[in-house]
């Protein structure tokens, strides 16, 4: 019993070194100096996760803003009431009240932490109820910024990643352990989010190391969001289409000069088109699927040009005869072939591989 006030304590000074910021993110930090569980009899506490809005998804910062309503319930005998004195079976408290009337009556709070929070956390609503047998259920509407570590956009812009909202426990599981609650978990309707389709909502129960340095219960929402194909489809993917036709069809200009100016053209709208999907991601260190196609139709198009001027250089020579079989060569077989072992090899190293 001593090492759990001790635990307490500890817990207490740290919430007084973190300053008024600490408490600002965490409504329900103001309990950390009632008694917690035993391990003989931890406080089960059920958390539920349900994201209501993703204001947005940045994709180079790799983190995502929502609006979330969180609610936690744990029976703690401690706080039961005798309804006939109250004259009601359930009262209402906002969450620093409740933290004083639990720490009055020497009760426990389960304070937690959102672990990959990366901004404050605005509190728009919040209130907990409390029923005679000593029930409570708190609930949270709040909006704030995550991280999301596990993006790969290998398969961009046919990727599918991964969102988390993790709830920790700031006490070690042996005093608190937590389960989830199903039915209060899960996405919203109207998410708001118009680049991404969202999806597959699961809830995770696992431990981790807490800020005690000890093993704490963590509940997480876990859920998938992939792109809508259209924008990609018609912004992207046709345009390059419509590149590759015009490459195509310089070979059936007899004029190699010409043909060296347009193949020029085109090489300055692939390095537009390069800078214009690199502003969106981050920098990194592996090539995507798109980067593969663009830098492959960059290196052709380069090597269209150079081609060209070996066959006007043939021309020019008195070897015309052997420029024209060439040419035809390149109309029927390397250029068209050439493409096709381009887009098959992306799509089986990027997106046929796990």
């Amino acid at each position: 019993m001593n090492f759990v006030r001790f635990l307490c304590f500890v817990f207490t000074a740290c919430l007084f070194a973190l300053g008024g910021k600490a408490q600002a993110q965490n409504a329900l930090d103001g309990g950390l100096a009632a008694l917690v569980g035993t391990p003989e009899n931890p406080l089960k506490v059920g958390i539920g996760i349900q994201i209501d809005q993703v204001t947005s998804v940045d994709q180079k910062s790799e983190n995502y803003g929502a609006v979330v309503v969180l609610r936690v319930e744990w029976t703690d005998p401690a706080l039961a009431f005798d309804r006939d004195a109250v004259g009601r079976e359930y009262q209402v408290f906002n969450p620093r009240t409740l933290a004083e009337h639990a720490s009055d009556v020497g009760a426990v709070v389960p304070a937690f932490v959102i672990h990959n929070q990366q901004s404050n956390k605005w509190i728009h609503e919040s209130a907990a109820s409390l029923h005679y047998d000593g029930h409570v259920v708190y609930v949270e509407k709040s909006s704030l910024t995550l991280q999301a570590p596990h993006f790969d956009f290998r398969k961009y812009p046919f990727d599918t990643q991964e969102f988390f909202f993790e709830v920790v426990s700031i006490f070690p599981s042996e005093y608190v352990s937590y389960y989830p609650l199903e039915d209060h978990s899960g996405l919203g309707n109207l998410l708001g989010e118009e680049e991404w389709v969202m999806g597959n909502p699961q809830v995770l129960h696992s431990t981790v190391v807490g800020l005690s340095g000890r093993e704490s219960d963590q509940v997480a929402l876990a859920f998938e969001g992939h792109r809508h194909l259209t924008y990609y489809v018609i912004r992207v993917f046709l345009p390059m289409l419509v590149l590759i036709s015009v490459g195509w069809a310089l070979f059936f200009l007899d004029e190699y000069r010409r043909r060296i100016e347009i193949a020029g053209g085109n090489l300055l709208v692939f390095v537009a088109f390069n800078w214009a999907i690199s502003a969106d991601l981050p920098k990194l260190g592996y090539l995507t699927f798109l980067d593969f196609v663009l830098q492959c139709m960059f290196l052709m198009t380069g090597a269209l040009i150079v081609f060209n001027v070996a066959l006007r250089k043939m021309k020019v020579s008195g070897h015309e005869g052997r420029a024209r079989m060439l040419d035809n060569y390149a109309i029927k077989w390397i250029y068209p072939l050439g493409y096709a072992a381009i887009v098959g090899y992306a799509v089986f190293a990027y997106l046929l591989v796990p």
